[in-house]
């Protein structure tokens, strides 16, 4: 099965997302409305992070989102953390809001942006004097 936002290595799930696409808030809130299913997948779910990127870098720039699932059970873990994958990628797909709320939701988040921009040039026109 060819996983496109993720990898297995050995026992665990690696699933990447981008806040391009998607916060951390929704990649937990998706993981959450199946996590019941996934533990009695025996699989823990290990957290959820978002990468950040060293030195300077543009006011936007979309950063991973990290997902990671342990499986602790003794039987082949690829076809349980596969089946794991596709149950995190439906939590998305039923968790993502209609379009009206996420066009409002990035509008919103693109307002932040250009407020973090506009205080950053406030204070360089700050220091310069």
């Amino acid at each position: 099965m060819n996983l496109p936002y993720g990898e297995i290595k050995g026992k665990t799930l690696i699933m990447r997302f981008s806040t391009a696409d998607f916060s951390i808030a929704s990649v937990l809130s998706a993981i959450k409305i199946h996590l019941d299913v996934i533990e009695n997948m025996n699989v823990s779910f290990l957290g959820a992070e978002t990468e950040v990127i060293a030195g300077p870098n543009p006011v936007f720039q979309p950063v991973p989102v990290i997902a990671q699932f342990e499986y602790l059970g003794k039987e082949k873990p690829q076809e349980i953390l596969q089946r794991v994958y596709q149950i995190v990628w439906q939590g998305i797909v039923d968790s993502f809001p209609d379009e009206k709320s996420w066009a409002e939701a990035k509008e919103a988040y693109s307002a932040f942006v250009s407020a973090q921009a506009d205080l950053l040039r406030a204070r360089i026109e700050a220091a310069r004097e």
